[in-house]
């Protein structure tokens, strides 16, 4: 009980810290606010825009892959529905709202629990992986030089603990294998993704890294490369989704995107582009919640 009281405590007080900080910046940084959306054509933002919601559309197909994979069958409309109306509620603190709402509308069609349960588990699984395999090849080099760097400037015996944890870890991650290792093959083999799955997954994250690339050209005179951005959006969306006191990722994503974009532009241009795709991505989603509404409306879905 103290536990979860303390996780909500963190929950809400990095909500605070997160607005407190969006309200200073933008109090003394009016006037490179004002420059830097100058500089932002309508046309780079409703493109960023139309990425957005396609990537949003491939998520939505992921669903319908998962769902089916695990014999639940759902119309593509009733999973662009329910993936929809449940998105906007991970921006509750607490990072858990969006799987119980789905969980409930599924369980109340008579779906069973452990149905539900192991599809959603594979479709997030599908999510991660991916992503995190795509942040390795499309930013490795980077990503290595960034954490080679940050290693030279701690002393060894705060690097010897380090590898004790890691150590410690892999260790009990063994163990748990070894006890589990006949239950957790069959469960892998289950969960692993069908071919139809893996160019929608591709697509998503192209979508999705590609929406913060073509917002980039008017601050840089050498345009970075399309694969590092789709590779730094992968890792930051991984991390963001990692990070349990921090709702939908929000300011761990636009954390790692700032450092990422530091080495093409300058830090306060690459923060407020980060926000700007975070505001552009949160637009799309309450236009497809609205449509969801509006389709729920016209047909009486049980949703």
């Amino acid at each position: 009980m103290i536990w979860k009281s303390l996780k909500n405590i963190s929950k809400w007080l990095w909500m605070a810290a997160l607005l407190g900080f969006i309200v200073f910046y933008a109090i003394n940084k009016k006037a490179l606010i004002a420059q830097t959306f100058s500089l932002l054509s309508f046309q780079s933002l409703l493109l960023a825009f139309i990425l957005i919601l396609a990537g949003k559309l491939c998520l939505v197909q992921n669903m319908s892959i998962a769902t089916k994979h695990f014999k639940i069958f759902l119309g593509w409309r009733d999973c662009y529905c329910i993936y929809n109306l449940t998105q906007l509620a991970k921006y509750i603190p607490g990072s858990i709202w969006q799987f119980v709402g789905r969980f409930s509308i599924l369980h109340e069609r008579g779906i069973a629990k452990h149905t539900i349960r192991d599809s959603m588990i594979a479709e997030h699984l599908w999510i991660i992986a991916s992503a995190s395999l795509l942040a390795i090849l499309l930013s490795f080099n980077r990503v290595r030089e960034f954490f080679v760097a940050k290693l030279a400037e701690y002393s060894p015996d705060i690097l010897f603990i380090w590898g004790l944890v890691i150590l410690a870890i892999l260790i009990g991650a063994i163990i748990l294998f070894i006890l589990f290792s006949r239950r957790l093959f069959f469960w892998f083999l289950r969960i692993l993704p069908p071919f139809s799955a893996i160019p929608t997954l591709v697509l998503t994250w192209v979508f999705l890294g590609a929406s913060l690339w073509v917002t980039l050209e008017p601050y840089v005179t050498s345009m970075p490369s399309v694969f590092y951005i789709i590779g730094i959006y992968c890792f930051a969306y991984v991390m963001g989704f990692s990070v349990p006191f921090a709702p939908a990722g929000s300011g761990i994503r636009e954390a790692i995107l700032t450092f990422a974009l530091t080495f093409h532009i300058d830090a306060d241009v690459a923060i407020l582009l980060a926000a700007v795709n975070r505001i552009i991505y949160f637009a799309v989603e309450i236009v497809l919640a609205m449509s969801c509404l509006r389709i729920k409306s016209r047909n009486q879905l049980s949703i």
